[in-house]
């Protein structure tokens, strides 16, 4: 190998090595966060005719400060026939709101009891708002009759 190839191959490592993106040396701001939908756990009510249900969020990802979480829950639309009929956003569904802080990998629950007329034949979903207004979504799951 002759000196100028030599040159340019370890100009090309280093190169290489310096566009490598190191997770120890990211930003404290470079993550966005991440939600995640838990399937929901639920038993029937005693006092209503419905459900006693556990609604389950989990973060994967928590942003920094100026992406901090503003509000979590988890968002549904009651009374569609499959998972596909419709998708629970901002603005079309109902929401539960869960309380404290949220935790990075932690499953967070709520428990709620709710009629059948309110949540049956269900589609819901985790979501997040962030201070700066952005929503962000967990997967869309499906609640209805076995």
């Amino acid at each position: 190998m002759n000196k100028k190839s030599c040159l340019v191959a370890i100009l090309a490592m280093s190169l290489l090595v310096a566009c490598k993106k190191e997770k120890n040396n990211e930003p404290a701001g470079s993550k966005e966060t991440k939600i995640s939908t838990i399937e929901l756990a639920s038993a029937v009510s005693a006092t209503v005719y419905g459900s006693e249900i556990t609604f389950k969020v989990k973060f994967d990802e928590l942003a920094g400060e100026d992406k901090a979480v503003d509000q979590y829950g988890i968002l549904f639309i009651a009374w569609i026939s499959s998972v596909s009929d419709k998708t629970p956003v901002n603005g079309n569904s109902a929401i539960i709101l869960f309380n404290g802080a949220p935790a990075k990998g932690t499953v967070i629950e709520k428990k709620e009891t709710l009629t059948y007329a309110q949540f049956n034949d269900a589609n819901y979903r985790a979501f997040a708002r962030l201070k700066d207004g952005t929503y962000i979504y967990g997967e869309v799951k499906y609640f209805g009759k076995s």
